[in-house]
């Protein structure tokens, strides 16, 4: 006999089957996974792994990459967007990863990044949204995220147990749609306020165009006050990425989110923050960026002394100095997880649509003397990775 539905019967929402999934325990989330998210460990243990995020006909997964193949991978809710490795906070803990949702995320855990078990799912409280990135305390005890508050937009940094993920306190980030984050010295972190605000109701869709106002602030982490603000003169670059020289000048990643497809062809790809304030780079001489360059820059980091910026569209990774110098850009298709090597001074790695770059210590521009190794990927990565290890 059929029974029909209660009148006022809804669907489930995203978030209410996530608290449903965490609050049935992880043995019956796991029992529920595609089978290629079955962990298989590598015999190997000195290899080069990349732990990232990347997609399979429609499903999430986060993993370690191996030069032949997944390590592991682990199905997910959603997308991710950042994978942090944690250090321990306890004698003998197993070594563990922070999986962030891509913004407006909606949860957050823990994996191990040996097996790729699921140690903890954890769905995002009422009305807060992930902004995608996060750091670790420097005690490991505690993880900061960027938020969005899903009532008022304003911009949030949430200090959360590292263990439980549940939130111990939260401040303002300084302004709408916190992207990425990082320490500086002491206990300062500095953040890069997107200036757009995305909710689920309405996807990845960008509410507030016509209002952004993207800067980076910089905040006590202790007391969560405002230490300084930066700013740029056209306010539809939206600051997303970060990364940190060894001299203190902090390269920002920009995406551009201009209306006239060539004002954002136009736009610079980085700016950088140094004693002279917040400016951005110009491209080489001739002043045309790359074709189909479109305004996007997926990641950056500092690498063989130069900050290299993944244009995921036009398929180029490109760099520049301290100084704004140009230093060229390699041809990859889909650019866009960049990773140091070791100390940053080894060279770097970049994830793309197809395959991945290893990049030398002496990168400089194309044509570099050495040579650049490349290896096919069966799938793109998402966005970002780390090296856990490189041989």
């Amino acid at each position: 006999m059929a029974i029909d539905p209660a009148p006022d019967a809804q669907p489930l929402t995203r978030r209410q089957t996530l608290s449903t999934l965490a609050s049935m325990g992880l043995a019956a989330w796991c029992a529920g996974l595609p089978r290629a998210a079955v962990a298989t460990p590598s015999a190997r243990i000195k290899e080069t792994q990349v732990l990232t995020a990347w997609q399979d006909r429609g499903q999430a997964y986060a993993g370690v990459w191996t030069l032949q193949g997944a390590r592991w991978a682990t199905a997910l809710p959603d997308r991710a967007h950042q994978l942090l490795p944690l250090t321990a906070s306890r004698a003998g803990q197993a070594p563990e990863a922070l999986v962030v949702a891509r913004r407006p995320g909606e949860y957050l855990a823990r994996v191990d990044t040996r097996t790729g078990r699921l140690l903890h799912l954890h769905p995002m409280e009422p009305d807060r949204y992930l902004g995608g990135h996060a750091v670790q305390s420097h005690d490991g005890k505690f993880i900061f995220t960027t938020e969005s508050d899903g009532d008022t937009g304003q911009g949030l940094i949430a200090q959360r147990h590292a263990g439980s993920l549940e939130t111990i306190r939260e401040f303002p980030s300084g302004g709408i749609g916190p992207h990425a984050l990082m320490w500086e010295p002491g206990e300062q972190l500095i953040v890069a306020n997107g200036g757009i605000l995305t909710l689920p109701e309405t996807g990845r869709r960008k509410r507030n165009l016509p209002q952004m106002a993207s800067n980076l602030t910089q905040l006590d982490s202790t007391t969560g006050h405002i230490v300084a603000q930066f700013a740029l003169n056209d306010p539809y670059l939206s600051l997303r990425h970060l990364a940190l020289a060894p001299d203190g000048t902090l390269a920002v990643a920009l995406q551009a989110e201009h209306s006239d497809p060539a004002l954002r062809q136009a736009a610079p790809a980085l700016a950088l923050l140094g004693s002279d304030g917040l400016n951005t780079v110009p491209w080489p001489l001739e002043g045309a960026a790359p074709d189909g360059w479109q305004g996007y820059a997926g990641d950056v980091c500092w690498a063989a002394g130069t900050f290299w910026v993944s244009a995921t569209y036009a398929g180029q990774v490109m760099g520049w100095s301290t100084t704004r110098e140009w230093r060229g850009m390699l041809p990859l298709a889909g650019a866009g997880a960049l990773m140091p090597v070791g100390n940053s001074a080894e060279g770097f790695m970049a994830g793309g649509s197809r395959e991945a770059l290893s990049a030398p210590t002496d990168t400089s521009a194309t044509g570099s003397t050495s040579p650049h190794k490349r290896y096919t990927l069966a799938r793109g990565w998402d966005n970002h990775g780390t090296l856990l290890s490189y041989l």
